[in-house]
């Protein structure tokens, strides 16, 4: 065993239900080497977690073991007792959970969570335990004194980075991370897996990535199981699994997923669903879904059995893999697929559109403020600057992408345009008229040509209506129509959507249906009504990769086949690329760039888009990125920067972007997080933009030690810095600048950039 740590053998996982065992894993084997990363991936339901969680015997009270092996260092934990596994757990084996808010109790400051989750194994005061705390929160790149915050008080990529420290607090010589990023926008979660790779490496544990998306593992991960329906389908090296993949559902996970950094070429959706596990199939498991079935793959399933070297596939074609290669990189050959199982997969070729189409919406000036309260005994009362004047046309069967970090203002504006905030200034005009200003009949007009599609399609539809009253009901509502023939549309538009055949769905509730088949009939919702615009918030962010690609094609084909435009907002630049006509990069309220979508990501002109696509992942094993160690994090919208709200992040930042008194409290702090000596700069305390400094050792030193502090900051903070002596201090003040706005550095392309002239 000295060359596995982890080796399961056989595994079956059951749950037990008044219909009989569901068989959530059924008979796996893998195995994790010291210091080794292994990613396990798959659709949801596929039994990733149940395996997972089986490793650390977290099962819930009706989940059972009944065969396999789980050696973990020559010991099977499989048979043993909850006072055993006690020991087991955070000494040898630790958890990252999917939600960090939910695995931190929000009574307790964090650094006592962490210093309760040590002193529950190992023998150690507070006084130590605080002590190695701190050490953690370094480690992950949080200043220590943030051991002292409660968890509402961190934003969510800290608390994530929180608990990660909490996980490796005892030094465990495995990590399982259980969709870690998955909530999280693409640069906060290259930040994490960054800094998790790091700590990987620096204390040589092995890691078990469980997740859904494949361009997460190619970039973090040395192997990788590829699991479907209880069973795994096929796993080797990660690069030469999806480099090349041998089993066709790893042929159709790959062609299901957008490529940022390679060429476009247009994504495959895999039909159908996976296997019931309650009375799974009794050949291949993927036998339904794929178009090499045969009648040997349905009457026997495939072993897991050796196709190169380090790589197995439970496939009894291993010899035809060219052949299946080449075919199902096809899009006809799914359709076929779909056909078989009865469903229409959207056509993704792009048509023709108009030229000159004339505008669906037109805002100018866009402003929405909200009062947070407070303001007590007289104080100040502050406003949150959620969105803070844009600016941006859409036009008829346009795809318009918005794109940014979370907290950057998307989602409120899309809520704006379908009139579900109120606007603080600004207008808001379709088809002339301010919607700010509509009320009764000019209201309910717009309504209809105006919608919206949101993030997560089970909490926007009603779990009480069939799908037919929840289809039905903007028909109703608007009076388009009834009986026979609002029923006849209904089947007609949940048919557009690829929900084929439509009476099949008419009467299922919405628990009864896929996350795929759930946001398509959100999709049929929102287009029965024959809208002018939708917005889309977040529409696929929720979904497996294998069903993104039909909700994404489904997006276009409407836009192409009935000029419908789409407001498409997302922290995701891959699938924006794959669905937008132009892109729009949002940064705290801001647009910083704007212009046709290729051109955007090709000559990324703004620095913060820059950051965006360095920060995306990449599906394609050929393409290695190196690591987003320190990005920082978007500033708060209540008290936002001095001048250009990203200077504070930017690597190219010159003496004009509006650096202020804070940005040298943050190179203090990113000193001390360095433990590097400070003993001329005492306490500082900010006032306004300037920044008042203590000098305990005299004012030339403090002087020369806040240069070389606000130098390994950024060349040009100390630039834009002017010190002057007040008493026993030193303050350093700043000039107030304006924040840029938007420069026309090519056809229909902007950017608010000060490296650009006006």
């Amino acid at each position: 065993m000295s060359d596995k740590l982890l080796s399961v053998q056989d595994l079956a996982i059951h749950y037990r239900t008044g219909a009989g065992p569901v068989q959530a894993v059924d008979g796996i084997d893998f195995d994790i080497a010291p210091g080794e990363a292994l990613g396990l991936v798959g659709e949801s339901g596929c039994g990733k977690t149940t395996a997972a969680k089986a490793m650390l015997k977290l099962l819930p009270p009706n989940g059972t073991i009944p065969r396999g092996r789980i050696d973990f260092a020559g010991t099977d934990l499989a048979p043993m007792g909850e006072d055993a596994m006690r020991k087991v757990r955070w000494n040898d084996i630790a958890w990252i959970s999917q939600a960090a808010m939910n695995a931190l109790d929000p009574v307790y400051r964090v650094g006592d969570q962490i210093l309760e989750a040590m002193q529950a194994h190992i023998r150690i005061d507070r006084k130590e335990g605080w002590a190695r705390g701190a050490d953690l929160f370094r480690a992950v790149g949080i200043e220590p004194s943030r051991l002292r915050a409660y968890p509402h008080e961190m934003s969510g990529g800290m608390k994530q980075r929180a608990v990660i420290a909490m996980a490796m607090a005892l030094e465990p010589r495995l990590v399982i991370a259980d969709e870690p990023t998955t909530a999280l926008d693409v640069v906060t979660q290259a930040q994490i897996l960054a800094k998790l790779g790091g700590l990987r490496r620096e204390r040589g544990m092995s890691l078990l990535f469980i997740t859904h998306d494949i361009s997460v593992v190619v970039q973090t991960c040395d192997r990788v199981a590829v699991m479907y329906g209880g069973k795994i389908m096929e796993t080797g090296p990660v690069r030469e699994v999806f480099g090349a993949p041998f089993h066709p559902y790893t042929m159709g996970l790959t062609n299901a997923f957008p490529t940022l950094e390679g060429a476009q070429r247009e994504l495959i959706s895999i039909p159908g669903t996976p296997p019931d596990l309650l009375d799974p199939p009794k050949g291949c498991r993927f036998a339904e879904r794929c178009p090499f079935a045969t009648d040997r793959c349905r009457a026997e399933d495939p072993a897991l059995a050796g196709v190169g070297p380090g790589r197995f596939a439970a496939c009894h074609y291993p010899d035809k893999v060219e052949e299946f290669r080449a075919i199902a990189a096809k899009n006809a050959t799914w359709v076929e697929v779909g056909k078989r199982l009865g469903e229409e997969l959207a056509d993704a070729t792009p048509r023709p559109r108009a030229a000159n189409a004339r505008e669906v919406l037109r805002i100018d000036g866009l402003v929405k403020h909200f009062d947070p309260g407070g303001g007590f005994f007289g104080g100040r009362r502050e406003v949150v600057r959620a969105v803070d004047g844009i600016d941006l046309t859409l036009a008829e069967g346009e795809i318009l992408g918005l794109a940014g970090e979370s907290g950057s203002g998307k989602t409120t504006t899309g809520e704006m345009l379908v009139k579900l905030q109120e606007v603080t200034s600004g207008q808001i005009l379709s088809e002339g008229e301010d919607i700010a200003r509509m009320t009764g009949a000019a209201l309910k007009a717009f309504r209809r040509r105006a919608q919206m599609v949101f993030q997560d399609p089970y909490q926007t539809l009603n779990p009480r209506f069939t799908i037919e009253a929840i289809v039905g009901e903007p028909l109703r509502i608007h009076a388009i129509a009834k009986g026979a023939d609002l029923r006849a549309r209904v089947i007609a538009v949940l048919e557009s959507a690829g929900l084929k055949p439509a009476e099949t769905y008419l009467e299922r509730f919405p628990h009864e249906l896929s996350g795929g088949q759930r946001q398509r009939v959100a999709i049929a919702r929102a287009i029965v009504l024959e809208p002018r615009f939708i917005v889309a918030d977040e529409p696929v962010s929720m979904l497996d990769v294998s069903i993104r690609a039909g909700v994404l094609n489904l997006m276009r084909r409407y836009r192409d086949t009935q000029g419908i435009s789409f407001i498409y907002v997302s922290h995701d630049l891959p699938t924006i690329r794959y669905v937008a006509d132009r892109t729009a990069i949002m940064y705290l309220g801001e647009i910083v760039e704007v212009g046709p979508t290729e051109t955007v990501i090709a000559e990324r002109k703004h620095p913060y888009t820059q950051l965006l696509l360095d920060a995306s992942p990449e599906p394609d094993p050929a393409v290695v990125k190196p690591p987003l160690e320190s990005a920082g994090e978007i500033p708060s919208p209540i008290d936002p920067p001095n001048g250009c709200n990203f200077h504070n992040r930017c690597p190219l930042a010159t003496v004009h972007c509006g650096w202020e008194g804070r940005d040298v409290l943050a190179a203090i702090a990113d000193w001390d997080l360095a433990q590097k000596p400070r003993e001329a700069v005492g306490p500082a305390k900010r006032a306004g933009l300037a920044l008042r400094v203590g000098a305990p050792k005299g004012a030339a030193a403090a002087k020369a030690q806040l240069a070389e502090i606000m130098a390994a900051r950024h060349a040009a903070l100390g630039e834009a810095a002017t010190m002057r002596e007040d008493g026993a201090d030193i303050v350093i003040d700043f000039a107030a600048k304006e924040a840029p706005r938007r420069r026309v550095v090519g056809q229909g392309h902007e950017v608010a950039c000060v490296l650009y002239p006006q």
